[in-house]
């Protein structure tokens, strides 16, 4: 009988085991996967874990993402107040159920609750469902399903991440922000405590008679604590006097543009960025100071980007002026591809070093020109007829870079440029055609800059005992810390786009920071360190570009506005420029790039025309340059002529001697570039002329005015409207095929081609008006303008 008894029972407990396994599994077949579905904030911090923005995730709740940690205190003190036995129950505690039952049966009400930690997880994920008995015992099963689930740990975070901390603040480091301004980790003793209660009650946060209510349970809380010895004596009467906050704090808002940014890449919700909070508050500051001022001037945008060179992170990211809604601040300028203006020449520069077509002083056009029907001009409307490569560089001259992308190849620069990791030149070369130097084509900052942190990686990775580039391979810059953890380590190479000591040269360019008087506002800037910079400004004055290089710091700017809207005096040095310098000036840079030695020689160049030096060179100079400029060629102005004894007049066999020449090296330039280039180089010499019956050519009777005629008034007509009409002047020439060039009082007007007719209006007065040929011949008449 007995036997038959323990048989029975035996079959019944294995008979309840069973079904409660079954119920087991099948709650656990029934808990959600994920547990919590719920929309989170993207959250934004510095690279020392400070918050430097969030916003609200899509159902209006400050969720912060779930954190993989909880803070000791916090741990402590939610399980001393919510589930002490929380590591010896499998999710559902009759103990404390029984003892709770008993307790609001003696009371008639509820005074204490008998769930567990994990049954209050279930509740949670459950949003708001009735509470009865069938529900509670849906909440046990799935809590017991969840603890075979999930380790302790994560029960823990999910709860702290999802538990809900009045108002529309959910979760414990939002609540951390939002009421006490820090991360959970910073949090006090009182501090935490209140937080571990709050969720009990959560109302009880906000002002009124609640708010001595949840005082007293924080006090409760810290009494047991300290009871339990989790504090000494000293903190708990310290923290017994700590405050409940009054109000939610703002949350910081340090990087608007960087938090939309990191929304549109759609990886994630918390993103540890790689920006320096302190230098990023800087910036915004500066940033914001400028849009005061510039704002009186209908500028109404701006963008900063501060990058490590050295590492390629991001440390200050500001996208806009400060405002949100208004004025198109909400757009982050950093990622809109603008027009660069003279921004890509150090780029331009910096290859024709390498490939060989010029040297840093090599003497480039900067003349009149045309080429298929686009004729450039200098932002000063004047030409120096030839100008040395550093000197355009860093006066930005329009026309040299003209001739010298000519020279380099469109094609080829943009190949450049998309190595450099520009990648919105996306249309063809013949498209762009040569105005893509001065800002035909459209980039943005953040490309940009990366481009010129290229180039001072290139100088910071340069091995001086190798003498070869070491680093890794030029990949883009690096915002999204978390990322940089993760990537695939780029490989190495030793060919970078362009070498150590082309881009050293052109950056002793860039030192120059002289600009020239018309680029209005400009001011002259100091520093201890040297800061190799370039600017920028697109046509029509809509985008204002400065970037500037150092080994600690590369500082792109962009200035305008977001619409499109250009400004008559908005250039890249009257408003670029000094936001560039004011960040510069907060950075404290103590570095300089260190010289490329052995990516460097001496060579032995011509003092004036910065090419290597030819046997006919009177002046020469040993100058340090790229390794490979050998292949530059050599001085093509200077060339022997043969003149008298007093140079005055050129001689030649059919009316001297051998005797009588005297050989003399002459430095020439072409017949217009010599034109120009007189008039800002008086000490200039021309070639004398040829002794009466000794030249070579008839040189004379060449071309000739046809209108007006020497002695003659103009009369310059009216038109019906009233209007001044043009008058048309005319000159022959023996080669119809030439081109002629019209200056007007030394002011250049106009040039033809085939038929040498030019129509313009003169003013009233006395003129002298000069044409010259592409070979240097020119005739000049005077002329008066009467009404």
């Amino acid at each position: 009988m007995e036997r038959m008894k323990m048989r029975r029972w035996l079959r019944l407990s294995l008979l309840t085991v069973a079904v409660l396994l079954v119920t087991v599994l099948i709650a656990r077949l029934l808990l959600p996967n994920p547990l919590f579905k719920d929309p989170f904030s993207i959250v934004v911090f510095d690279r020392n874990h400070q918050l430097l923005g969030a916003g609200i995730a899509s159902d209006g709740q400050w969720r912060f993402p779930e954190s993989d940690s909880l803070p000791v205190k916090y741990r402590k003190a939610l399980l001393q107040f919510e589930d002490r036995h929380f590591y010896h129950h499998l999710g559902f505690n009759p103990v404390s159920a029984f003892h709770a039952l008993m307790a609001n049966l003696k009371a008639r009400r509820v005074v204490r609750g008998g769930s567990t930690l994990t049954m209050q997880l279930i509740r949670l994920s459950r949003k708001g469902q009735p509470r009865n008995i069938f529900e509670k015992i849906k909440e046990i099963l799935l809590a017991v399903a969840a603890e075979t689930k999930y380790s302790k740990k994560q029960i823990l975070q999910l709860y702290a991440s999802h538990a809900p901390f009045g108002g529309n603040v959910v979760g414990l480091e939002a609540a951390s922000w939002r009421y006490f301004g820090r991360n959970p980790n910073s949090l006090s003793w009182a501090e935490t405590a209140m937080l571990a209660v709050l969720p009990n009650t959560p109302s009880y946060i906000y002002p009124g008679k609640n708010r001595r209510l949840l005082l007293n349970k924080r006090n409760r809380l810290l009494k047991q604590l300290y009871l339990l010895g989790d504090m000494d004596s000293t903190t708990y009467c310290l923290s017994l006097l700590e405050k409940i906050p009054d109000k939610p704090h703002k949350l910081p808002d340090q990087a608007y543009q960087l938090k939309q940014y990191f929304r549109k890449k759609g990886v994630g919700s918390r993103f540890i960025s790689t920006i320096d909070g302190n230098i990023q508050k800087r910036v915004n500051q500066i940033v914001a100071e400028n849009y005061k001022k510039y704002r009186q001037n209908e500028i109404k945008n701006l963008a900063v980007l501060v990058v490590d060179p050295s590492t390629r992170q991001v440390l200050a990211y500001v996208g806009n002026a400060p405002g949100r809604g208004i004025e198109g601040h909400d757009n982050d300028m950093i990622q809109v591809p603008r027009s660069t203006g003279s921004i890509l020449k150090p780029f331009l520069y910096a290859g024709a070093i390498e490939d060989g077509q010029i040297m840093i002083n090599s003497l480039i056009p900067d003349i009149p020109s045309y080429f298929k029907n686009y004729h450039p001009q200098n932002f000063d409307q004047h030409f120096e007829g030839a100008v040395p490569a550093s000197l355009a560089l860093s006066r930005s001259r329009n026309v040299p870079a003209i001739y010298l992308l000519r020279d380099y190849g469109i094609g080829r620069f943009m190949d450049l440029m998309k190595h450099m990791g520009l990648t919105t030149f996306n249309r063809s070369s013949d498209n762009y055609g040569l105005s893509l130097i001065l800002g035909g084509g459209e980039a943005t900052l953040w490309e940009l800059t990366g481009a010129y942190v290229g180039m001072a990686q290139t100088l910071l990775h340069y091995d001086r005992f190798y003498g070869k580039y070491t680093g890794k391979e030029y990949d883009g810059l690096i915002v999204n810390a978390l990322y940089k953890i993760n990537e695939k380590e780029p490989n190495i190479t030793a060919s970078l786009p362009l070498d150590a000591g082309a881009i050293w040269e052109t950056y002793q360019a860039l030192y120059q920071v002289h600009r020239p008087e018309m680029e209005e506002g400009w001011e002259y800037f100091s520093s201890t360190v040297p800061v190799a910079w370039k600017t920028g400004t697109s046509f029509g004055f809509k985008d204002a570009w400065a970037i500037g290089s150092t080994p600690e710091y590369i500082v792109g700017v962009w200035v305008g506005n977001a619409d499109g809207e250009g400004r008559s005096d908005m250039t890249g040095s009257a408003y670029a420029a000094p936001v560039m310098f004011e960040v510069f000036e907060s950075l404290h840079i103590t570095k300089r790039f260190i010289r490329p030695e052995d990516d460097l020689k001496e060579v032995i160049v011509c003092k004036q025309s910065g090419y290597r030096a030819s046997r006919y060179c009177t002046e020469t100079d040993t100058i340090l340059s790229y390794i490979r400029s050998d292949r530059v060629k050599i001085c093509p102005f200077h060339k022997p002529i043969f003149t008298d004894a007093n140079e005055r007049y050129r001689l030649s066999q059919r009316c001297a001697s051998v005797s009588e020449m005297k050989k003399v090296s002459w430095f020439v330039l072409p017949s217009v570039q010599e034109w120009y280039y007189h008039q800002s180089h008086p000490s200039y010499k021309t070639l004398p002329p040829y002794k009466p019956g000794c030249a070579l050519v008839d040189e004379q009777h060449v071309m000739s005015f046809i209108y007006p005629r020497p002695g003659i008034k103009v009369f310059v007509p009216r038109g019906p409207d009233g209007k001044l009409q043009k008058v048309i002047f005319q000159v022959s020439h023996r080669n119809p095929n030439i081109t002629l060039y019209w200056n007007l009082d030394n002011q250049f007007i106009g040039f033809t081609q085939n038929d040498h007719k030019l129509a313009f209006v003169p003013d009233t007065g006395k003129h002298k008006l000069t044409v010259i040929d592409q070979n240097g011949v020119s005739i000049s008449i005077w002329f008066e303008v009467v009404n």
